[in-house]
């Protein structure tokens, strides 16, 4: 039996159909939307905590086309030192080579051979070192560990950044977006008052801690010498042991 539908039914069919359909594609563009957000935001969370615990493992002495292993040094002598160092040279360009292995020599070489000739006290000597290649930056981190005698030990971290393409040295406004610097600007300086904040409990119980001033200079971004770059993620660098006895740091991690 062949039913034959009226104009105006035709008419009604037709558009249900299309009313369904349009239904459909509504629920699946909203929910592939969501999935997409979903997505992105996970990419975007980044376990500080974890980084911040696994910051001293990056330092592997993994070498690359462009960094090697300059001095490999495993020695010990009771009462004098112990001196463990994997000191790196870098190999870009040749006036950036002299540049920054001439530094390397002078902060780390000259202080090992130093020891090694002329230690009257026991002194510990540690260096490690990572690179990493993130799109066309090289980035280069050296971390020394220093104990001298009754001095309070040291933590020592240098790094370089370079361009691989234009061989020039890369700044920390290079690498940091120009609408994400003030929200970075805060966190630091946030991340600092934390710390303040702690060590003036810690005074309160009778303990020493390194004192912070939350207004220096040095907590202004574009004034950030010290920073490393591994898989998109920013490590901001706050090594105090650079220039005084301690072996405190603190670390500003985000993604870039």
């Amino acid at each position: 039996m062949v039913i034959k539908l009226s104009k105006k039914m035709k008419i009604i069919l037709i558009a249900t159909v299309v009313a369904i359909l349009a239904i459909i594609t509504i629920i699946v563009f909203i929910l592939v939307g969501t999935k997409k957000t979903d997505i992105i935001q996970e990419k975007k969370e980044i376990d500080v905590s974890a980084l911040e615990t696994n910051f001293k493992n990056l330092c592997d002495n993994n070498t690359n086309d462009y960094v090697g292993t300059w001095y490999n040094i495993s020695v010990e002598e009771d009462g004098k030192y112990n001196i463990e160092a994997k000191i790196p040279y870098i190999m870009i360009d040749e006036t950036i080579d002299n540049k920054v292995n001439t530094e390397i020599n002078n902060l780390f070489v000259k202080t090992l051979l130093t020891i090694y000739d002329e230690s009257q006290q026991n002194t510990r000597f540690e260096i490690n070192y990572a690179s990493s290649i993130n799109g066309d930056i090289l980035s280069l981190m050296i971390r020394c560990i220093l104990k001298q005698g009754a001095n309070a030990q040291r933590t020592i971290i240098k790094t370089y950044n370079y361009n691989l393409n234009t061989f020039e040295e890369v700044n920390i406004l290079d690498v940091v977006a120009a609408e994400n610097r003030e929200k970075l600007q805060e966190e630091i300086h946030q991340k600092i008052q934390k710390e303040i904040d702690k060590e003036n409990r810690l005074a309160q119980q009778g303990y020493n801690s390194y004192k912070r001033d939350v207004n220096s200079d040095i907590y202004e971004l574009q004034n950030a010498t010290e920073f490393f770059i591994k898989d998109n993620i920013l490590y901001i660098i706050y090594s105090y042991g650079n220039r005084n006895y301690t072996s405190t740091v603190d670390l500003i991690i985000t993604e870039i």
